[in-house]
């Protein structure tokens, strides 16, 4: 990458050549107007502390006192450890100690990648994606990732844009330029991750279940093979009078469960360090967290099978055998169960740090994802029918149909989780 080149590295305020030496960089082809990118890990928690944000002490402190303000409903769910190790990094927080040490240690070293950019333009109409994404570390899309933006100017053309999606943001850009006004939903958005979150992985949507199998009809009865002497019929010996029965047919399959929704992109936590605006319009930075997915439908049951006929009475010089039973239908396999929805992203906090000369300048608003759909739960099986069997001539009557199946239960409703709060200069804000 490169950039248009500055007339002396001096011009490079101090902090941007300190991210950049945190990052191991090459200060001088910097000062030459290049662009430079480094991926590296860090390893303990007060390194992430040091190097990830910018805040000072009392910026630090302040933040601390209602960092975990509304994040309470996950404290007691791994989520709950990540918060606390962020409100060491980013605020003020003592860390817990045993009470987290497994879950920090499983979670370091972490994954950074800087980029440092002497200057940036964002062309009109254009969608500047900064998003580190998880080839670039060969990891899963689910391991959290930290993106350090580390510019010297970015200049917003008009209807020019800056998203991210789902990393953990360190965005520091000391003057901030827009040309034009913007009739886009924001200038900066961070977004949900591009992927959902559940027990499983996969496809967003639930899966729906697989139909039950049908049942198979069962056999009709065996007509009796007769012998003959002097005096008429004659069943042999080995005769059994059940082989005339019809045997009943076979229950059909429950349809499977429809799978979860997985839980929308999840919007992780953001700091965004802005040194300088000049703008003639408002700079808007929105935070968006994503949709849950649709609970997979439960696959119907499969229908039993019919019962097969029984045989007519036969005459014999011993007398009448029969008729014989009809076999009972089969019972219909029960509905699946619909899949949940999946829950909309949860959304950490973001914090905007700009001068309070500049706070009118900026606008901000957070929204939550929504819940899919839940899944509809499965049909149940039809009965199978009961087979006939014959009492006189003209008389037929059927054997006893099967039971229907029951239908799958609806899938669970997903929840609308919280918004991400939004602290400009430390000050809670959401216009």
């Amino acid at each position: 990458m490169e950039g248009k080149a500055l007339k002396r590295s001096e011009e490079q305020p101090q902090e941007f050549l300190s991210i950049a030496m945190d990052a191991g960089q090459d200060l001088e082809r910097l000062g030459k107007g290049e662009s430079q990118a480094t991926y590296f890990r860090i390893e303990t928690m007060a390194e992430a502390r040091r190097i990830l944000s910018q805040a000072t002490p009392e910026e630090r402190k302040k933040r601390s006192e209602t960092f975990l303000d509304g994040l309470e409903y996950r404290s007691r769910i791994p989520q709950g450890m990540h918060d606390r190790g962020e409100a060491y990094v980013f605020a003020n927080h003592p860390l817990e100690g045993e009470k987290d040490y497994r879950g920090h240690r499983n979670h370091l070293p972490i994954y950074v990648r800087t980029i440092s950019i002497p200057e940036k333009t964002v062309s009109t109409g254009q969608v500047w994606d900064i998003t580190l994404k998880p080839d670039e570390w060969g990891v899963d899309e689910r391991e959290e990732m930290y993106n350090i933006i580390n510019i010297n100017k970015l200049i917003l053309e008009e209807n020019a844009s800056v998203i991210v999606r789902g990393n953990a943001l360190i965005f520091t850009c000391q003057e901030l330029i827009k040309t034009g006004i913007s009739t886009k939903e924001y200038d900066i958005g961070i977004l949900g991750t591009s992927h959902g979150f559940g027990n499983r992985k996969g496809k967003f949507h639930g899966e729906s279940g697989i139909k039950g199998k049908d049942g198979l009809p069962g056999e009709d009865g065996i007509e009796p093979v007769l012998g003959a002497n002097f005096l008429g019929k004659v069943l042999y010996p080995s005769f059994k009078p059940e082989t005339m029965d019809g045997k009943p047919g076979t229950h059909g399959d429950d349809g499977s469960d429809g799978d979860d929704g997985l839980n929308g992109g999840a919007c992780r936590i953001a700091e965004l360090n802005i040194r300088s605006i000049k703008t003639s319009a408002p700079v808007v930075i929105g935070i968006i967290s994503g949709d849950g997915g649709n609970g997979g439908s439960g696959g119907n049951g499969g229908s039993g099978g019919n019962g097969g006929n029984g045989i007519e009475a036969v005459k014999t010089i011993e007398g009448m055998i029969g008729p014989s039973k009809a076999g009972h239908g089969g019972n219909g396999g029960s509905g699946g169960n619909g899949g949940r929805a999946g829950h909309g992203g949860i959304s950490s906090n973001v914090f905007i740090n700009v001068p309070e000369r500049a706070v009118n300048l900026i606008r901000v608003f957070s929204k939550a994802g929504f819940a899919g759909e839940p899944g509809k739960g499965g049909l149940p099986g039809n009965s199978g029918l009961g087979g006939y069997y014959a009492e006189g001539e003209d008389v037929w009557h059927r054997g006893s149909a099967g039971i229907a199946g029951h239908k799958g239960r609806e899938g669970k409703e997903g929840r609308r989780m919280p918004a991400a709060k939004i602290y400009l200069n430390n000050e809670v804000r959401n216009d």
